[in-house]
């Protein structure tokens, strides 16, 4: 299994010996791990625990791993430091972090004012932070509506990012072939002599040409190995010899299903394609904010500001005013002042 992290992804590789790393950082600064779903991050901070569990490095917080979803985090102090109490001596990974709430974030940006090393709002205790996210970094950095300034300055000290196949596609064979054995299918009674890695010139061709479009990740490749396994049973019967023309039949069977039927659309390109307008908010705050907004989607959409402003027939360098410094500014005072007086 270790292998769907470590191999064949350049990339990959360089996060995931990044995340060993950062995951026992003396300081004990926060760290994010992001990537698109599917991208391997909650398996990639399981596999890396286990090293570093093995490692015997107990002092570093990490005697256990623990996963929480953001939706789940406390709304009031006291509550807070049972959470942290909760995980003492924990590594605590709270997950998809875009989904916290004004107030949650509030109480958390104070719990995370260490104390030699130590997190909560009135009680201090002994816990590692992690946060995850499949938001875009330039989105979670600059949209407010996202999450605030303050708060991804204090969670972002060390950050991760796990590549899409957008990003990088040339393992995606590899992948497949981890993926399958992942799956352990030869543990299927009956159906052993199925379980037999596909290797096959259709198959490959399948999956490098159309890795770009697998938002879905190690998900997708998930549902082509289980897609891939049963096709089989249905195609060959009571047969048991393994026959490249039904092989070929059963790459195109389940190319033409995954296209047009259980792969997952992803809703990424439309975070930034969708402004929310926000009670609180004054004429110049969203204005500042869907340039915000724009600034994000055109790097997103063309790759470079300076493409996404010849595109959209802009002047050079006009993006690089579009920042959250002068944004919102009536409603960070407001986080300020909850923050002061919530100490």
């Amino acid at each position: 299994m270790n292998q769907i992290v470590t191999v064949g992804s350049p990339l990959r590789e360089q996060a995931y010996k990044r995340l060993k790393v950062f995951l026992v950082n003396p300081g004990k600064f926060c760290l994010i791990v992001v990537g698109a779903r599917g991208t391997g991050k909650h398996f990639a901070i399981e596999n890396a625990f286990r090293e570093i569990k093995t490692a015997n490095r107990k002092k570093l917080c990490v005697e256990k791993l623990e996963f929480i979803s953001a939706v789940k985090i406390p709304s009031s102090v006291a509550e807070i430091d049972t959470l942290l109490k909760k995980h003492q001596n924990q590594t605590l990974v709270i997950e998809d972090v875009e989904r916290l709430t004004e107030e949650q974030q509030d109480l958390l940006f104070i719990a995370l004012s260490t104390t030699d090393g130590k997190f909560g709002v009135e009680k201090k205790f002994n816990v590692r932070l992690v946060f995850t996210s499949s938001k875009d970094i330039e989105v979670l950095r600059e949209d407010e509506n996202q999450l605030h300034g303050l708060f991804w300055d204090r969670i972002s000290q060390l950050v991760v990012e796990f590549p899409s196949y957008k990003k990088e596609n040339g393992s995606v064979v590899k992948d497949f072939h981890s993926t399958w054995q992942k799956m352990n299918f030869e543990n299927t009674e009956g159906f052993e002599h199925f379980a037999v890695p596909p290797k096959n010139a259709t198959l490959e061709k399948f999956l490098e040409d159309y890795a770009e479009k697998f938002d879905g990740g190690f998900r997708d490749l998930d549902k082509l190995a289980c897609m891939y396994f049963n096709y089989r049973i249905l195609l060959y019967g009571e047969k048991k010899k393994i026959l490249d023309e039904t092989e070929k039949k059963i790459v195109e069977t389940i190319k033409e299903d995954f296209i047009s039927k259980t792969q997952l659309h992803s809703a990424e390109g439309n975070d930034l394609s969708v402004f929310q307008i926000r009670p609180g908010f004054t004429m110049d705050d969203l204005i500042g904010q869907f340039k915000i907004q724009v600034r994000s989607w055109g790097k997103k959409e063309y790759g470079t500001f300076s493409l996404a402003e010849n595109k959209l027939k802009l002047g050079q360098g006009t993006m690089k005013n579009w920042t959250d410094k002068k944004v919102t500014q009536s409603h960070r005072r407001n986080f300020q002042i909850q923050v002061k007086l919530k100490k």
